[in-house]
């Protein structure tokens, strides 16, 4: 895998930290990432029914093989770019209380967005990798009593890295197809105690 950031920024807001950047040389795994999703459509575990779909949609790691790429990447790129070290987990961290992997696809047909909500339950660095998106395919945006929202332009082949803690929802999709992406988490270590 040859993949180097580009456009990278860094945002410091709201008392948290977000990056966002372009990935050059995505085109071979993430073609392989999308062909993966859809060739095992038919196996889709989902979660989180709002607003008339499902928002998470999640297959095994066996499945999207493909998907250790960009969670590889976010993981070097959030200790070298924010200082935060992280592990990646392809398994569910709890299956008893959560029995899906900690990286799902969300998919947003023209209509749909997604509400307030956070990451922050066990984990220590979030990220979302958009693989299919169109102009006005309804932004990222991220939300904080007192401060202006800071709203992220969803391209394909764009990385954003953000502390869990950080609020955060999708504007509605404007576009004629649908939005495509993969979010995930990484988690400290030692890894959190589940047993409380």
């Amino acid at each position: 895998m040859v993949t180097r950031p580009e456009r990278l920024k860094i945002f410091d807001w709201g008392g948290g930290r977000v990056l966002e950047a372009m990935l050059h040389g995505w085109d071979d795994w993430g073609s392989s990432l999308i062909r993966q999703f859809y060739e095992n459509s038919g196996n889709l575990e989902k979660s989180h029914y709002l607003g008339g779909r499902f928002e998470n949609l999640y297959l095994p790691v066996d499945k999207v093989p493909s998907v250790r790429d960009p969670i590889r990447l976010a993981r070097a790129m959030g200790e070298e770019k924010l200082r935060i070290s992280s592990v990646i987990l392809f398994e569910p961290v709890d299956p008893k209380q959560n029995p899906y992997p900690p990286f799902w696809f969300n998919c947003a047909c023209p209509g749909e967005s997604t509400g307030l909500h956070d990451h922050a339950q066990l984990s220590k660095l979030s990220g979302v990798f958009y693989l299919e998106a169109e102009p006005n395919a309804g932004n990222l945006f991220f939300h904080k009593e007192g401060f202006f929202d800071l709203e992220i332009i969803p391209e394909v082949g764009k990385l954003v890295l953000f502390e869990p803690w950080m609020r955060h929802g999708v504007r509605v999709n404007k576009s004629s197809k649908p939005r495509l992406s993969l979010a995930f988490n990484l988690f400290p270590f030692p890894l959190p105690d589940t047993n409380f």
